[in-house]
This record gives C-alpha cells, structure tokens and sequence, in this order.
C-alpha cells in the first residue's frame, strides 16, 4: 500500500509540472520527485525487510508463534502442551474445557505470594517435585497478570539467542523458561544473559524440579569444592537472582476444600480420592499410574523391553542431558538394563512395538512414559526421575551418553558426576568439553587433578590457563580471575602458602576493581588471604582477620547465608590452630548449633564442623568423648554421604587415631587395617591420603599394589608405641600420636 502511494505521488507530481513548467523543465522535475518517491519506498521496503527478518531471528528459536510466524501474546497460547502443561484427554462428563483441554484449575495455597512476584516482575521459580503442580500454576498466574505481555519460550538453550535478538524490538516481554536446568549453562542463561534479560523490562517465569534446583542450592554449595567454582557459578548465580516459590507435591487441607467445588469433573474426582497417598495434581498427571505400569512391565512377555527403553532414558537425564536424544543412542542403552534385568527369559517385544507401548497416553490422560517423538528425540517422563529409587547411572551405559554428549551436554555431565564424587566421570566429561574450547571446563579439568592426588600437575595445568587467558582476555576479564583464583586456592591446598598468598594479593584489587569491594567473590578473597596466613603459621593473624571479615559478610549476604556460616567455622578453626583449644571446643559447638538450625542436620557442612568439634576435644586430651562423637560422626557421614565420600574416609582416621589413644595400639591394629583397606579400595594405594594412613599405622604389605600398598590377607607389621619399622623404602619413622596434638586435616 505504501508503494503504490509513492507511485501516486510521483504521477502527481509529473502531471501538475507539465501544467505550469516548460517541457524539458517539467520532465526533469517530475524524473526527480520519481526518484526521490523511489528512493524513499526502496528504503522503506528495506527497513521493512530488516524488521521482518529481525522478528524471524527472533522466532527462530522459540516453541510458541502466532498465526503469521512471529511473537504471541500470552492469552493467544492455544496449545497447553507447548508451555509444558501435560496433555489431557477428554472423557463423557467432564467439563467442556476444550480449548485448555486440562481440568479447571484449582488455586493453590501459593497463589498470594504467586501473584505478587508476577506483579513486580524480575526473575520468579517455582520450585517442586515433578507432578506438583508448578508448571499450570506459573502459567495461569501469567496469563491472569500479563495477557498482553509477548511470550518468549525458547525450545532450549539455543533459544536464549532468539531471546536476545528479541529484546532489540522494544516490547513488553514475558520469558517462559519450563524446566530451568534446559537453560542453564554456556550458551544458555547465564547470569550476564540474565542481566540483559532484566534490564530490558522483561519478566522471567521459570520453573524447576528440586533435585535440578538442589544442585546449585546451600547442599552443592557444602559439595563443591572452591575450586569447582567456575563451572558451577554462573548456574548458581542465576539461582540466586530468583524470587523463589515453593509448591509442595501433596496437597493441603484447605487446597484440597476447594478443588470439593470441582468433583463434577471426573478427573478431579479421582484425584481427590487419591489424594491421602499422592497429591492432586500427581494423580491428574498420572504419575503413579504411569510408574505401577512401568513396573509391572518388567513381568516376561509383558513390555519388558519397553520398561528398558524408559530406563534408558531416565538415565540419559541422570546423567546431565536434559534434551531430548535420538532413538539410536536409546537403542543401545536399553539392552544394558534389558541383560542386567534378565535378558531372553523376559520374552522382550520388538522394538517397534516397545516404542510404541512407551509412547502411549495411558488411559484417560495424555501422559506418556517417554515424551516427544521419535523422529527428532525422546525424553522420560521427568515423574520417573523423582521417584525410582536408582542407583547410579552404571559405567557402560554412561559411557555410550558421553560418546554422544555435546560439549555443553559433557560440561552438565561433568557437573553431576562432581556433586556425586564421582570425579574419574567428571574428570573425562570435563575432558570432552575442554577438548571442544568450551569455557571453564579447562579450569574443571584440572581441578579434578587436584582432587585426585595429582595437585602438582593440576598447579602447573592452572598456571598455563591463567597465563593464556591472561594473555588473550586481559588480566581484569572474569575467566582471568576466576583461573586466577583457582590457581590461587590449589597453590594454598598445594602447600605453598607463600606463593598462593601472592597470587591471592595481587587478585584482590582486580575484583575490587571489577566486582566492587563488598562481592562475595571479593569477600572470598580475603577469606583465602586469611587462610593463607595460618598457613605461614599465623593462625591468630588469621583468626583475628576471619572475626573482622564476619561482619561484612553478615552485612553483604546475611547472617545464615552458608558463606557466612563458613567464616564462623574457618574462626574456630584458626583459633584452635592458635593453641586455644577450648575457646575452638565452644566455636565450633556453636558452628554446629548455627547450621544444624540453618541447613539442617544431616547437611555435610554441619557434618563437617562436628568434625572440627572432634578434634578440638582430642586435642584437650579428652579423648574418650572425641571417641563417642566420632564413631557417632561416622555412621552419619557413612548413611548420608555414603562410605567412599572422602570425609567419611577422614572420619574413620580420627576413630583409627582415637582407638589409639583411648584402647590402645592392639585394638588400633584392627581399626587401621580396616582403615587401609578402605583408602586402597577407594582412592588406590598412591593417592597422598591412603599414604597418609600408611605413615599413621606403620603398616608394611606385600601385595599387588606395590611397595607402599596394603592387601588384605597379606603379611603386615605395625607400629607399636615410638618404635620405628623398615618399610621397602627405608626406615620410616613411627609412633603413637602425641597427647593433645590436633589433627591437621581440614574435613
């Protein structure tokens, strides 16, 4: 239309030169408004291809259009199923809801606290089991709010681009990120895509299952070493900018009231009369149904294959990939679980009809074990993550998800592994990423080395990172300080406090500078330069330092944030390492009280400090005490962290030395042996920790694991009392420990 009026325009004008202009005058000047006319509608269909190609880059990557391609507003959302609500199938009786095709909704108790967070904008999660309820909640409170608002709804962590390229078209926006942990990561939602996202305006809506949410929550933070940061950060910093709302999956009383208005809906009905075992929204999802019928298809010449592609696929995601994964890779991880569960004498179907039984809405839902379709990748039903109690992903099946990870699939994967101690898994996943360039899972990498007894090789990794970073980012860039700051802490666990005291000196203004004087990873800073002067055998410099630097953290983060807590600990321990064992008894005591109150008891920081508090009694010669609380220590490190976590290992050289102390070097014998045993089987007999038990218990072996190692059965002398005994390295000293000497041991 536009067009046309330049063309009017241009005749026009020509026509009326003719009348008052000479010829030859007239034909130049109607040959110029042409051009000019011509000009203007070439660029104006210019800006208009521009735009158009702009809201096509934008929609590229996103799950929800409107009827001509491009953005939707929130209330022109016809399909459920695309936001993430599960299907629903209809049944005679049911309220004629068709365009949802979901049963009526039925406020929750969070509804209040829901709504306000939406109001204000910024960043709101909903946290919850799978089948709680989060994703219809989120979603009718959006489209109550913000009816006019664009939806932008990435199909994965590609999409965040299109979600940039979005914001350049000022508009109101609301970001619909289901399932959080898709997102997460390079490439993805990082805190600095975040930022973006918040400045423009815009609202972010996200929901996340707890287990996805816990990994970057206070029990990771206990879990990761400070040294893992980098690769864990930017998904606990964007956790933290969220306005979090829990949603339980059993209902309450009062929810459960109110959705008796709805029992004329059948679906409703059920759910009710189920309500006592499961919640609510769990039964409309047909989450206990679908897992009674995965269960019972294990029986021979049921779906037992079918039962083995599920399983597969759970592990796929327990294992860090959250996207859905092609059929082939599916292919070959089920017959592991079909062999391990019985193999041929289960009478497995074809793999066709396997599919299909997997496939398969399940009576009067629409819910399906597997979800997506084969032709572009499959996903299990996330219900089945949160409630199949599994063991670990086993090696051959984890080895074949690696293979066909992408580097940010491996760098997710490496990320479990570590929060699950499995740091030979995180060590090649991180490998897989780093070798594709991705960022941080060099600095993983070598972390990993570092765990694992090889602290020299990691050190020298580190410094080739920072150097080249340094060199090709500039000093001030984040990567820089992060590599930085790792090579700081690993050169301090090295054993050379002096160098790790320079690095951590010459960071400190580099994110003062940056972060601002008052960030936590500033704060952290200096926390690091405290420990480093203990470390040069200051430990009341350093106490008195940590005491200075808890204010500022109870200011910045608040007084239960787990950093805080954590400046509460390192107070008592340096104070104890000063000599001032029961001032360290009655620190640690409280520590314990404060994050039992705080993170709960079983949480492995608390753990932790009743470790320090151990210590710190054996160190006042009150052995026997230190005695109970350890063995007591024990048994809950070895139920909650499980006994090859490397604090339980810890645990059991306390009791070892304790037994010692308490029953005697005969008892001890017995208890150390055990002790041996367990480090050799773990960590291998060179790891530093497993010749540390060897130097505490004076045992010599002969046996396959050479000439420091310790094999059971095999002929093995031990130290008795100040004596010393020749091991195939020499004479090595050897001896009972020293009333009240404190263990040195920071776990």
């Amino acid at each position: 239309m536009k067009f046309a009026v330049f063309g009017v325009l241009a005749g026009t004008a020509g026509l009326v030169a003719g009348v008052w202009l000479p010829a030859g005058q007239a034909g130049v000047v109607g040959a110029a408004v042409l051009a000019l006319c011509g000009g203007a509608a070439a660029r104006n269909e210019s800006a208009l291809s521009d735009r158009r190609q702009e809201r096509e880059r934008a929609a590229a990557g996103l799950l929800t259009k409107d009827a001509h391609g491009g953005l939707p507003r929130v209330r022109e959302v016809q399909d459920p199923v695309l936001v993430g609500i599960h299907p629903y199938q209809h049944e005679d009786g049911d309220l004629p809801e068709s365009r949802w095709n979901t049963p009526p909704y039925i406020p929750r108790d969070i509804e209040a606290d829901l709504h306000a967070a939406v109001e204000s904008g910024g960043f709101v999660l909903l946290v919850g089991e799978s089948t709680a309820g989060k994703t219809r909640s989120a979603f009718e409170a959006v489209r109550l709010l913000a009816p006019d608002h664009f939806l932008l709804s990435p199909r994965n962590r590609d999409g965040i681009s299109s979600v940039l390229v979005a914001l350049r078209i000022r508009r109101r926006y609301l970001v619909w990120l289901d399932d959080l942990e898709r997102f997460l990561g390079p490439g993805g939602l990082t805190a600095s895509a975040l930022g973006r996202i918040l400045e423009s305006g815009s609202t972010v809506v996200a929901t996340v299952r707890t287990p996805e949410y816990d990994r970057f929550g206070d029990h990771a933070e206990a879990v990761v070493d400070r040294s893992d940061h980098e690769v864990w950060r930017d998904g606990r910093d964007v956790v933290r900018r969220a306005k979090k709302i829990r949603i339980p999956r059993r209902w309450s009383p009062a929810e459960r009231e109110r959705a008796q208005s709805y029992r004329n809906d059948r679906r409703i009905n059920r759910a009710l009369s189920a309500s006592e075992a499961f919640g609510v929204a769990e039964v409309l999802a047909a989450g206990p149904e679908l897992l009674e019928a995965w269960q019972n298809a294990w029986s021979p010449g049921a779906h037992p294959r079918g039962a083995a592609l599920v399983l597969a696929a759970v592990d796929v995601r327990r294992a860090g990939m959250h996207e859905a994964v092609p059929v082939s890779l599916l292919e070959r991880l089920h017959e592991i679980h079909l062999r391990n569960r019985g193999g041929s004498p289960l009478r497995p179907e074809a793999l066709e009809d396997a599919l299909a039984w997997a496939l398969r809405p399940l009576g009067h839902t629409g819910a399906s074990m597997l979800v997506g379709e084969p032709a572009t990748g499959l996903r299990a039903f996330d219900y089945f993550l949160d409630t199949l109690d599994l063991e670990v992903v086993p090696d051959e099946s984890w080895d074949l998800i690696l293979a066909a990870a992408r580097p940010r699939d491996a760098l997710d994967m490496g990320m479990v592994s570590l929060l699950e101690s499995r740091h030979d898994r995180a060590e090649r996943a991180f490998g897989v990423a780093a070798g594709a360039g991705l960022a941080a899972a060099d600095v993983a990498k070598a972390v990993i080395m570092g765990k694992t007894g090889r602290i020299d090789q990691a050190v020298v990794e580190l410094r080739s990172i920072w150097e080249s970073r340094r060199s090709s980012l500039g000093r001030e860039h984040a990567d820089t300080l992060d590599a930085h700051a790792e090579l700081a802490y690993l050169t301090l666990k090295q054993g050379r406090a002096a160098e790790a005291l320079e690095l951590m000196r010459e960071l400190l203004p580099l994110r003062e500078a940056r972060l601002g004087t008052d960030h936590p990873d500033t704060l952290d800073t200096h926390l690091q330069i405290a420990n480093a002067i203990g470390r040069l055998g200051r430990p009341a410099d350093a106490a008195e330092r940590c005491r200075s630097l808890l204010g500022r953290f109870q200011r910045e983060l608040g007084p239960d944030h787990i950093d805080t807590l954590d400046v509460e600990a390192r107070t008592a321990t340096w104070t104890g390492k000063s000599g001032r064992y029961s001032e360290a008894f009655d620190l640690a005591e409280e520590v314990v009280r404060r994050r039992t109150a705080v993170l709960g008891a079983d949480h492995a920081d608390t753990l932790y400090a009743r470790g320090r508090a151990v210590a710190w009694l054996s160190a006042m010669e009150l052995h026997e005490a230190a005695l109970e609380r350890a063995r007591g220590l024990l048994e809950d490190r070895e139920r909650v962290l499980g006994s090859d976590h490397l604090h339980t290992l810890h645990t059991r050289r306390q009791v070892a030395r304790l037994v010692a102390r308490v029953e005697g070097f005969d008892r001890a014998l017995t208890v150390w042996r055990e002790t041996l045993d367990e480090h050799v089987r773990i960590l291998g007999p060179e790891h530093p920790l497993t010749r540390k038990v060897i130097g505490l218990s004076g045992f010599r072996a002969e046996g396959p694991w050479g000439p420091l190692g310790g094999a059971p059965g095999r002929r093995a002398a031990a130290c008795t009392g100040r004596t010393s005994v020749v091991r195939q390295r020499g004479e090595v000293p050897c001896r009972a420990p020293r009333p009240g000497e404190p263990f040195r041991s920071q776990h």
